[in-house]
């Protein structure tokens, strides 16, 4: 998606839910289709309204595959250590209470900004920093694992970033490290 499809879509996140926003650019581009509008409906950016359609929809079909998510917290673990497009969110009032979520999404679950915020907008760069930094560590050391470690171990040392959810209202969010071993063959 193009970096204005991506900044609407940030934007929008903020505030609708993932079916708002499906539903409001389902409209934009039925608006677009219908030639009573005249001029104005053309002037809405079809290409990037599809775009952002497309990803809104992208994620909620992921949601459903995660509501149907069946691995171990361990394994949640290994594969979040090497994904880019999730993070990690350990909160004792859902289930299963270790989730692996969208970045989008967790900036829905969990503003930092407004009367439910937790966290701060610095906070909240601050983790997906370490989730980039661990997540950079973790791909070079598999991709030298396949040569220059396959006759030491058969496993990766990596970090697991998680956002973790007091159980308490009102406490911060918190940023947890956790130990995890990736099979180089994995």
């Amino acid at each position: 998606m193009d970096e204005l499809a991506e900044s609407v879509m940030a934007a929008l996140g903020s505030s609708l839910s993932l079916q708002q926003i499906c539903r409001a650019a389902d409209g934009l581009l039925h608006l677009a289709d219908d030639p009573s509008q005249g001029s104005a409906a053309r002037q809405v950016p079809v290409v990037d309204v599809q775009a952002v359609q497309e990803r809104a929809l992208n994620l909620l079909d992921w949601q459903v595959l995660e509501d149907d998510d069946d691995r171990s917290d361990i394994q949640k673990l290994i594969d979040n250590a090497t994904d880019a497009h999730t993070v990690l969110v350990r909160d004792p009032t859902s289930t299963p209470e270790l989730q692996e979520i969208g970045i989008l999404e967790l900036l829905q679950r969990y503003p930092c900004r407004g009367s439910e915020a937790r966290w701060s907008p610095d906070d909240a760069i601050a983790f997906l920093e370490t989730k980039t930094r661990w997540l950079d560590a973790a791909l070079e050391s598999w991709d030298a694992g396949g040569e220059a470690m396959a006759d030491e171990s058969d496993l990766i040392e990596a970090k697991a970033v998680v956002l973790v959810v007091p159980e308490q209202a009102g406490q911060p969010l918190r940023t947890e490290l956790l130990d995890v071993l990736i099979p180089v063959d994995s």
